[in-house]
């Protein structure tokens, strides 16, 4: 991890959502267990379903589903449903991070592009944006229902620097957990973490992401001296 944060060679920034633009609110044990015995209602089996992962477990049960002769588009479309209910609850929940609003500014100003990619459903998504008045922030915005696999796969990160036309080289990830962190790798793209979102400081510390900050603050004066 390097101390100094340099964003003057940064043409695009993607943002995960909770945990990095608000606060970390979804009941994950919650979702992770209704999910769970919905599948066992629907047939599955635990030894063909080893995810305890809310991110990992609807592409594991749709992978599966022609194992014991379920339509993939039923399982994903049920999961979704839980997962909707549970994006809806955080949603009565989510506080904007301090500072989020005047490091999207400055990062707009100076030219770099912005891209949102999500594992809330696109639905809850722009409900939030909208909410909160991020909607005109950002030159994409992917959720859950834009992509087959959420993060840590990378396709919401590929299809969104697709989508800006930036290269890969010239683009970075700010998230808050581990899911981000594989995510970015996985991509191919430059990670960097802000801290007290999904996961602990201490597993984020050992992924090793290229920058860890504790607040859009300290990445609001990081980038300010970044473009003098």
């Amino acid at each position: 991890m390097t101390h100094r944060i340099r964003l003057d060679n940064i043409e695009a920034m993607l943002f995960d959502f909770e945990g990095t633009l608000v606060d970390f609110q979804w009941k994950l044990s919650e979702a992770i267990e209704e999910t769970l015995e919905m599948l066992w209602d629907m047939g599955f089996t635990k030894n063909l379903i080893l995810s305890r992962k809310y991110s990992t477990l609807m592409t594991e049960a749709v992978q599966v589903a022609t194992e014991i002769g379920l339509p993939p588009d039923q399982v994903r479309e049920k999961i979704c449903r839980v997962y909707d209910r549970y994006d809806e609850d955080a949603l009565t929940r989510w506080v904007l991070r301090s500072g989020v609003k005047d490091f999207l500014n400055t990062i707009k100003a100076k030219g770099i592009r912005t891209g949102l990619v999500s594992n809330v459903g696109g639905k809850t998504l722009a409900k939030a944006l909208s909410k909160l008045d991020l909607a005109d922030y950002f030159d994409v915005v992917l959720g859950r229902n834009d992509v087959m696999n959420l993060k840590p796969n990378p396709e919401g990160l590929n299809l969104a620097i697709e989508k800006l036309g930036i290269c890969k080289d010239s683009s970075i990830l700010l998230g808050d957990s581990l899911d981000d962190v594989n995510a970015a790798r996985n991509a191919g793209i430059r990670i960097m973490i802000i801290t007290d979102g999904e996961n602990a400081k201490e597993d984020i510390l050992a992924a090793q992401p290229d920058h860890v900050i504790q607040s859009y603050e300290e990445l609001h004066k990081s980038s300010l001296r970044s473009f003098r």
